[in-house]
């Protein structure tokens, strides 16, 4: 019976309603259970949310949480807010798998955070493709940015703050499915202050 209701759950998750709500955390008191917390020690501190021990692959392990309770999203919509964007970013259609991941990675900042904008990349066994299809965006740094992250297709598109048209897409048919993650590569994270780039708000819904 338990595998019966996984497979329903998945089911559901991957050909969810437009527009119909599949997740939503506001960190208040704590992170939902639903997070993996796969890697990078994440925390809550004061309602948001980042890594304790922030990493590329290079020095530390990649971070990665993600959404552990809709592993196989194939359309949809994330919302999420940053705060002190610095250098992190959202997993979509990703996998961990024995630490390594697989997915498409949006970068917020970025670059050792000195980047005032966006792009992606394609990470393929823990193994990043370069930037790709990066915009600009003066001011990034340091700065509260709600983003509005929409998977259709082969297509992903970024929409910052109320904009009608996409900063930045791209377009793979690498992933077909998978989960929704956040990565912190912000390099005061692990501090108690500052903390670097922190994350709100996540909103997750079918499309």
């Amino acid at each position: 019976m338990r595998l019966v209701a996984t497979l329903l759950m998945v089911v559901a998750t991957a050909g969810a309603a437009e527009g119909a709500t599949i997740f939503k955390d506001n960190f208040t008191g704590g992170a939902k259970p639903d997070w993996g917390n796969e890697s990078g020690q994440w925390r809550v501190v004061k309602g948001t949310y980042d890594a304790t021990v922030p990493g590329n692959g290079q020095v530390h392990p990649l971070t990665y949480t993600s959404v552990t309770t809709h592993p196989a999203l194939t359309n949809f919509t994330v919302k999420v807010t940053v705060k002190n964007l610095n250098d992190g970013g959202v997993w979509l259609r990703s996998a961990y798998n024995a630490g390594k991941i697989n997915g498409v990675l949006l970068v917020t900042g970025g670059t050792s955070g000195t980047y005032n904008g966006f792009y992606w990349h394609e990470v393929h066994n823990g193994s990043f493709s370069g930037q790709l299809n990066a915009a600009p965006f003066p001011g990034a740094q340091g700065s509260t940015q709600k983003l509005r992250i929409v998977v259709k297709g082969n297509v992903y598109s970024l929409y910052v703050g109320t904009a009608k048209t996409p900063l930045t897409t791209l377009t793979t048919s690498d992933f077909p499915s998978g989960s929704v993650g956040l990565y912190d590569y912000s390099p005061n994270s692990g501090a108690a202050s500052p903390r670097g780039q922190v994350f709100d708000n996540v909103l997750i819904t079918g499309r």
